[in-house]
């Protein structure tokens, strides 16, 4: 809902009275794919930050004006110096526009594939855009599309869609500027439980239509909040969503503007995502290290539990040199009474090139050296139980951490020991929240790095008409493969460097060709009650593929 038309709307309303009649002073990027508007009036400054990149697109505002020194890109400078003559967001749609004297305005995309920030004509001509600025430079900037009214049950009837497979996306189809939360919200107040579409009866319908209608009047008049888990943002609305106060795991923060429950939630949102990408890698590196070495000194154990070899070869060594003449020559083996166990018949393995008295010394040898690597495994196994100690300490202690700042002071504190147990790169962050890997051309990527990611990929994150692939009959990680736009068709080439993505982020990364499975995501879905990262695929066509990234021979 962060950038809902009803959201936008309302930004919009509590903006203007401080934004219209700023002067645009300065706009820069010093945050991939994340634009900052500097706006100032005598005595108060304000920044814009605009983030164009999914799945966090974001608005936000805050007082003051900062800029880093360094690996900061200048754009839109024909804006500075610029009035703002207007904010206005587009008749029910997204679009959002500020104006600027002399006919410029700067226009503000934060929906679909292609989400953007440009600095328009007063013909309506792209002067220059934020991303792709060589492709749009130019050319018309888009165009609004408003949402059709859907103020009567006819006009819900005839939007609905029965073929749909679950009555919240029924729902936000039949109300178009209803997302995804927002749709589950209305389902949530009508009462109705039927999981498709197909189900529902006409009363069912109109309680929908009732429900929808009720929402979003009460979007006309925000009361803002931000759900969290525990101290983690989960949630930002413009009102009450009864479905979400419904559950005991989330506490509702309310806000008396939505301007700062926006901003609150954004930064927050930002900030546990930096503190994730710190903490994450640390933790599994730390968890598998502790696991390596307690299972390492317990196999030890285990061996050295056993009946000393040691033992067995002097044994043997003292029975041959008891009976050198029951050998005969070029013998590879002899049964011997075992004086040591009652005279129990023993046979021991010679070598047929040696008499019993050189068997007899091998053995002795062979004692000693056993005796000796004994003594090392019992050394190895006091090593391995001290650094699964000391792995669990630090994995106990980061546990407890809260903050980003917290990670990086355990992390220069405990450098030296942390050393010990992480291959270089293990500590490096990454804002974004999967791992990305750009093909050209507009196609990407992503990657989920554990279960819980993989769903949040799969299920919220992509497009029903991404691509999603997995290595086949293995365990292994998500991959969607971004569309640039919904008539987008990747070509052969394209899709196999994705396939090969997909198998080297799973268990079968070391074969030489891995089968990976590619479907569209809206034939992928989650079985009731099953566990996070595990789905069912409907509908899969198989490529045979290298386990590769991008980039590599």
């Amino acid at each position: 809902m962060l950038t809902s038309y009803f959201t936008l709307k309302a930004l919009v309303r509590e903006w203007a009275p401080d934004l219209v009649g700023c002067v645009v002073g300065d706009a820069f990027s010093q945050v991939r794919d994340e634009l900052t508007l500097a706006l100032a009036r005598p005595g108060r400054e304000w920044m814009l930050r605009i983030s164009v990149q999914g799945p966090r697109h974001y608005l936000f505002r805050t007082e003051g004006y900062s800029k880093a020194r360094r690996n900061v890109a200048t754009l839109f400078e024909e804006a500075f110096g610029r009035r703002v003559t207007a904010l206005r967001l587009a008749e029910r749609d997204r679009m959002l526009y500020l104006d600027l004297e002399e006919g410029l305005h700067v226009q503000v995309m934060l929906f679909g594939p292609h989400a953007n920030v440009f600095l328009v004509e007063a013909g309506g001509s792209v002067r220059e855009a934020f991303r792709a600025d060589a492709e749009w430079s130019g050319q018309p900037a888009p165009a609004p599309r408003p949402a059709p009214v859907v103020d009567t049950f006819g006009a819900f009837e005839a939007r609905w869609r029965a073929d749909r497979k679950t009555t919240v996306q029924a729902v936000a189809a039949a109300f178009p500027l209803l997302d995804r939360t927002l749709a589950a919200e209305v389902v949530f107040r009508a009462g109705v439980t039927a999981p498709a579409p197909a189900a529902c009866t006409g009363a069912d319908r109109r309680a929908l239509f009732a429900a929808g209608v009720d929402l979003l009047a009460a979007l006309e008049t925000p009361a803002p909040r931000v759900y969290r888990r525990g101290r983690s943002p989960e949630a930002f609305a413009l009102v009450p969503l009864h479905h979400l106060d419904a559950r005991d795991d989330l506490t509702a923060e309310p806000f008396d503007t939505v301007d700062a429950a926006v901003r609150a939630f954004v930064r927050r949102s930002l900030a546990e995502a930096r503190f994730r990408a710190a903490y994450e890698p640390l933790e599994k590196a730390l968890a598998a290290a502790r696991d390596h070495y307690r299972t390492s000194a317990e196999k030890m154990l285990e061996e050295l539990g056993r009946e000393s070899r040691a033992d067995r070869y002097e044994r043997w060594g003292h029975l041959l040199m008891a009976h050198p003449g029951a050998v005969p020559p070029g013998a590879g083996r002899v049964t011997l009474p075992d004086l040591f166990a009652g005279g129990t018949p023993v046979t021991i393995p010679l070598d047929p090139a040696r008499n019993a008295v050189e068997n007899a010394q091998r053995y002795y040898e062979k004692a000693r050296r056993t005796r000796q690597a004994r003594l090392h495994a019992e050394e190895r196994m006091a090593e391995a139980e001290r650094r699964a100690a000391e792995a669990g300490a630090l994995l106990g202690r980061l546990r407890r951490l809260q903050t980003y700042a917290d990670v990086e002071r355990f992390k220069k504190e405990e450098a030296a020991r942390l050393a010990r147990f992480l291959s270089p790169g293990q500590q490096e962050a990454d804002s974004f929240p999967f791992r990305r890997f750009p093909l050209g051309g507009g196609y990407e990527v992503w990657v989920g790095k554990n279960a819980r990611q993989n769903d949040e990929l799969t299920f919220r994150h992509a497009r029903k008409n991404d691509l999603w692939l997995h290595a086949r009959g293995v365990p292994g990680s998500h991959a969607i493969l971004r569309l640039p736009g919904r008539q987008a068709r990747p070509g052969r080439d394209l899709l196999e460097r994705a396939a090969g993505i997909a198998a080297y982020f799973s268990k079968a990364r070391s074969s030489g060709l891995v089968p990976v499975i590619v479907t569209e995501r809206k034939y992928v879905r989650k079985p009731k009650g099953a566990p996070p990262g595990a789905v069912v695929v409907e509908r899969e066509e198989v490529l045979l593929v290298e386990p590769k990234l991008p980039g590599t021979p």
